[in-house]
């Protein structure tokens, strides 16, 4: 089988397109043939070596954690999966085109959408509801602030907000700030040509996925008891207690369960997945280039058959 893999922490230039043994099944595993896999920020970022101090990779390391596929071999001990099933959720490699996963971690794909859009939702989907629903708890008429709200994870933040029936407020390019209020928000604001600080204030929650100085100005619109959660860096605890408001860095957890409730979710049309890019395992090296320059404008996909 095919994968792409990495011998040493690096640029994309590291990323080599290989043949490896297909990977081995174990009690409650799954044994899946990936048809598309999700591409997302923390690939380059495992890629380069920032996450060393929390997972050190043994080389060489098979790319990706998001993918959708068919199960072709059911491990022993597995219960509600069988051979055939296409599901969706996350593995370890899954820019390959085999890939073992723990049934904890999977679940049946969404029936009203192709293997490409599955693909695209495991980690965005998960992290921006998390972050809706556990962290910020955001509640009906309160307002919420979310910046890259035209990202994988912003553009389903938008979405889950809405849900909540919150004021719904979005940073984005003009470009795709059509494409933001159709799914949901009630404001989008031109980051590259307008300081959101102008635009709104006493916001109750603020979701960062951008970091930066995006995140030392977002203090400052928050109301006293309000909530930054960033996704990016750890907010600053003197600002939080110079403002009276709470903050979080966040970090999404893996569920099986949940991610069947995001397939409820898509199928009954309440969720829809944007997928920006849609490219071949062998442009794995320019997909991981697209998320890391920030230029992707949306969920970039690896489509493997």
């Amino acid at each position: 089988m095919k994968a792409a893999r990495i011998h040493a922490y690096g640029n994309s230039d590291q990323i080599r397109i290989e043949d490896v043994p297909r990977p081995a099944v174990g009690p409650g595993d799954v044994l899946v043939r990936v048809r598309a896999a999700g591409v997302n920020p923390v690939d380059w970022k495992i890629r380069e070596g920032y996450l060393k101090s929390v997972l050190a990779l043994s080389f060489p390391y098979a790319l990706g954690q998001d993918f959708a596929g068919e199960i072709v071999e059911c491990g022993p001990d597995v219960a509600g999966f069988k051979t055939g099933d296409a599901v969706f959720g996350f593995a370890s490699g899954t820019y390959g085109e085999f890939v073992s996963a723990r049934v904890g971690t999977i679940a049946q794909k969404p029936r009203t959408i192709d293997f490409n859009s599955a693909a695209a939702v495991p980690t965005p989907g998960l992290t921006a509801y998390e972050v809706i629903n556990d962290v910020a708890r955001l509640g009906k008429d309160q307002t919420v602030l979310i910046h890259g709200g035209a990202g994988a994870v912003g553009s389903l933040a938008v979405q889950f907000a809405r849900m909540k029936e919150a004021r719904v407020v979005a940073t984005a390019s003009q470009e795709d700030g059509p494409e933001v209020m159709q799914l949901g928000a009630h404001a989008v604001i031109d980051y590259k040509n307008e300081r959101f600080e102008n635009r709104v204030k006493d916001v109750d929650v603020v979701v960062d996925l951008v970091g930066g100085e995006t995140l030392a100005r977002s203090y400052a619109v928050v109301k006293p008891g309000g909530i930054i959660v960033s996704l990016v860096l750890p907010p600053d605890e003197k600002k939080l207690q110079e403002r009276q408001i709470r903050g979080r860095y966040f970090r999404m957890e893996r569920d099986g369960l949940r991610l069947g409730k995001l397939a409820d979710l898509i199928d009954r049309g309440m969720l829809k997945v944007r997928i920006k890019h849609l490219l071949p395992l062998l442009a794995a090296k320019e997909a991981q280039d697209l998320t890391q320059s920030g230029q992707a404008h949306g969920k970039v996909v690896l489509h493997l058959a």
